[in-house]
């Protein structure tokens, strides 16, 4: 036998370091740790409380996890908005291989409260306040807003809660949320709210392609919520509301103080609008509030319609002062939409925060006030889009027994669109915004005060 050169040799021994690579490669990375579960303990909440976390974690005992299914299971948990931290830790079970998973909750009081203090600084007068709410100004170009709620929550049979609270806003809110339907996780709500005054909704482009507030007078709302789990991660989200009553005025956001009485204002009449969306959800957020780490995205369908009836215009001039009849308004938008939010731990005290949303739509307009006119019918397709970044930085934070507090510092800019074509009004609508404000929470409840800069109409133009 021929004995190769120390070429050949080297040749050789490459071809068999090649021909070996594959195979190593092709061997499949070791498995996670896995976990039998054999009892799941729940420790804090009283008994109803305690069944909605466990439902909420979609763990079955008996069933072996991973030690990420485990963390995921924990973010849900954090997510429930009656409950301020968790942790969990693994014990031994009562054979070998087989764990005891104890998830220790700090649940939030039974009185709780949500109030803000907002102040704007706006780029030119607008109609209206940025939040739709009573304002307190001494200029047109600056605004500043209390409101908040106080409720109270129960929790009812095995995993139930119902609440209510006086809202600035809308007065009276009660409702009702069933988790663990079915036992699959799935969660149903439904609520009821009272306004009595003054509560403007500042419809998107694709509705009132004039960008206008619509005021109601006296109102009800009723809200039906459903979640369906798909998994650790993801789940399907439905809603639907649906929001009637007596009409105030109606005003262009964007008008001059001239053309404030002159510009198209409605009064006067009924108006109804009532808003779907059915979305998927991937969620691994840490917290509802004040998130510090992981990732939402949602894609999905939003449908609405808008309508008045026995609606009249106010004319106004030196020499008359009338109300005349004017014609039902109804408009209707179906949106695609797809929205993300990133949250990046930066170190323990900060965090930054960017997200974004992309929408499309088509939607009918009927007997649209344009100026000086009624437009008898318009078909319009839409356009938004948005991105922003929010930085926090932790102030305080106790998580001592009767002792949680939290203390952040938030600053961030915004910047949207809105178009619609063919182009009607104001489109295509621009905003900018950037602020600064602290949030407080604790057991109870939270305060939020903010800063805040605004721009509409053409902010780069």
């Amino acid at each position: 036998m021929k004995i190769p050169s120390p070429p050949s040799r080297t040749i050789l021994g490459i071809v068999l370091l090649l021909l070996a690579l594959p195979v190593g490669a092709q061997e499949p990375p070791p498995e996670p740790a896995r976990f039998l579960l054999e009892k799941i303990t729940v420790l804090g909440p009283k008994a109803a409380a305690a069944n909605i976390v466990r439902s909420e974690t979609l763990l079955r005992e008996g069933q072996s996890y991973t030690e990420d299914e485990l963390r995921q299971a924990v973010a849900r948990i954090h997510r429930l908005p009656f409950v301020l931290d968790a942790s969990f830790a693994l014990q031994k079970g009562s054979q070998r291989g087989a764990f005891e998973l104890v998830i220790e909750t700090h649940p939030a009081r039974w009185f709780f409260f949500d109030h803000w203090a907002r102040a704007y600084r706006l780029d030119e007068p607008l109609a209206i306040n940025p939040e739709g709410s009573e304002t307190f100004s001494s200029r047109e170009s600056s605004t500043f807003s209390l409101g908040g709620l106080i409720g109270a929550r129960k929790f009812v049979g095995n995993s139930g809660v119902v609440f209510a609270a006086l809202d600035s806003e809308e007065t009276l809110q009660v409702g009702f949320t069933q988790y663990d339907l079915f036992h699959r996780g799935v969660v149903a709500s439904a609520g009821y709210s009272r306004g009595l005054c003054c509560e403007t909704e500042v419809l998107p482009i694709g509705l009132d392609p004039t960008f206008a507030g619509w005021s109601f007078d006296d109102s009800q709302r009723f809200s039906l919520n459903l979640t369906v789990p798909l998994g650790g991660r993801q789940s399907i989200q439905v809603a639907v509301s649906d929001r009637a009553g007596e009409a105030g005025v109606r005003r262009e956001v964007l008008a001059s103080p001239a053309d404030r009485f002159r510009d198209s204002n409605l009064v006067n009449g009924d108006l109804s609008y009532r808003r779907a969306e059915a979305k998927w959800v991937y969620n691994t957020s840490d917290d509802p509030v004040l998130p510090t780490r992981g990732v939402t995205l949602s894609a999905g369908l939003e449908a609405s319609r808008f309508s008045g009836r026995d609606l009249e215009r106010f004319r106004f001039s030196p020499d008359l002062f009338e109300f005349v009849p004017a014609p039902p308004f109804d408009s209707e938008q179906v949106v695609a939409a797809f929205s993300g939010v990133r949250h990046w731990s930066i170190t323990p005290r900060q965090t930054v925060s960017g997200h974004g949303r992309l929408s499309v739509g088509r939607s009918r307009v009927e007997n649209l006030l344009l100026e000086d006119r009624f437009v008898p019918s318009l078909t319009l397709n839409s356009y938004g889009g948005s991105a922003g970044v929010l930085h926090s930085l932790t102030l305080r934070r106790a998580r001592g027994r009767g002792n949680f507090t939290d203390l952040r510092l938030e600053s961030g800019a915004e910047y949207g669109m809105e178009r619609t074509w063919p182009d009607v009004g104001p489109s295509p609508l621009e905003r900018f915004s950037a602020s600064v404000g602290l949030v407080f929470r604790n057991q109870w409840g939270r305060v939020r005060a903010s800063l805040t800069y605004l721009d509409l109409g053409k902010v780069f133009r």
